[in-house]
């Protein structure tokens, strides 16, 4: 069995109920991100894409750690509180992901952790 090897770069805040990222083998699985900054700031209140920015600036950020970039992304699942965001966060998927889009998901939710939060995105990366 492959090592299980935790993730946590600097610059995306410490949760000490999960790990940002854990690396077995090739595989890099991300939990899911919200919108908060690293000094666990909320960024873009009420702003699904500035929010949306924030979530891919964080996944970003974990797989970079890990030695992968998002061009490594394989598979992201989403979830949105409200399905008239998911404009915003499909332009902000779509910029993110402009040559080779990752297989995705999105799910409409009733609410996520915290009412502020208006997305929420999990990922699996291959890492080269």
């Amino acid at each position: 069995m492959s090592e299980r090897i935790v993730i946590t770069p600097p610059g995306v805040a410490a949760n000490p109920a999960l790990s940002p990222g854990v690396r077995v083998g090739e595989l890099l699985f991300i939990s899911g991100n919200v919108a908060n900054d690293a000094n666990g700031n909320l960024v873009g209140p009420g702003d699904c894409e500035a929010q949306s920015r924030q979530v891919m600036s964080n996944i970003r950020a974990i797989a970079e750690a890990a030695g992968a970039s998002m061009s490594d992304v394989v598979k992201i699942t989403c979830f949105l509180t409200d399905v008239n965001d998911y404009a915003a966060y499909g332009r902000v998927r779509s910029e993110t992901f402009s040559n080779s889009p990752p297989a995705s998901s999105t799910v409409i939710v009733a609410a996520l952790v915290r009412p502020e939060f208006l997305v929420e995105v999990e990922a699996v990366v291959r890492v080269p």
